[in-house]
């Protein structure tokens, strides 16, 4: 996809010399005026593609974007008289659509993510907090929660770089975590209840061991699903 960005780009500065020999200066003047914010839409173009790329998701409406950049590309290369060339304005300002379809998708998609991936981690850092040996890191889960829930009112332009810097936040964590209770019953326990999937079966007897030497067995409950 990149590489057919780089060939519409590449095309862009060889269209004014083309249309000139066929005498259409005043269509070619609209063209170049809808075309004038090019760096700016194909930068949103790739930072949705990479958002997308880092929370695994791809949609009809990213189908859609990439389906209008290679059509807005063919359309200005093929653009020779005033009839092609209103044809390949009409695609540009289709592609402009298409990215903010994507756009709003795709930040959708990244919503859903915070809810079921980094807000759960927050209920294990409230439990985790409660505990002496536990404090820092139960504080550090939270505020890594509570950080991704800030990020979904970021722009796209800091998407990136913050959805990027919290996996690797999430994953140190993570192997904090198991490293701290060097037990893989309790963690896998508390990954369950992060995810809101513990049930009775996952209290083994190492793991009701745990709770019960970190006074926590009162602080959760039982409930039927």
């Amino acid at each position: 996809m990149s590489d057919a960005l780089e060939e519409l780009e590449q095309l862009l500065p060889s269209i004014p010399a083309a249309v000139e020999r066929q005498r259409v200066g005043a269509q070619l003047d609209r063209v170049n005026a809808k075309v004038g914010d090019f760096s700016n839409v194909t930068a949103k173009f790739t930072i949705i593609r990479s958002v997308a790329a880092l929370i695994d998701f791809y949609d009809e409406n990213i189908a859609e974007m990439r389906e209008a950049a290679l059509d807005a590309g063919r359309l200005l290369k093929e653009a020779f008289d005033e009839s092609t060339l209103d044809l390949a304005g009409r695609s540009y300002d289709d592609l402009k659509t298409a990215i903010s379809v994507a756009e709003r998708s795709t930040r959708g998609q990244w919503r859903t993510v915070v809810t079921n991936e980094y807000r759960p981690i927050a209920v294990v850092g409230a439990l985790l907090q409660r505990f002496g040996d536990t404090l820092d890191i139960g504080r550090r889960m939270v505020a890594l929660a509570e950080r991704a829930d800030r990020s979904t009112a970021l722009s796209i332009t800091e998407l990136p770089a913050e959805i990027a810097a919290l996996a690797s936040d999430r994953t140190k964590l993570e192997a904090e975590k198991a490293g701290m209770t060097k037990n893989g019953e309790v963690d896998d326990f508390l990954t369950k209840l992060a995810a809101g999937k513990a049930t009775l079966s996952s209290v083994t007897p190492s793991v009701f061991s745990w709770l019960s030497e970190h006074d926590a067995l009162d602080q959760l409950g039982v409930s039927p699903r």
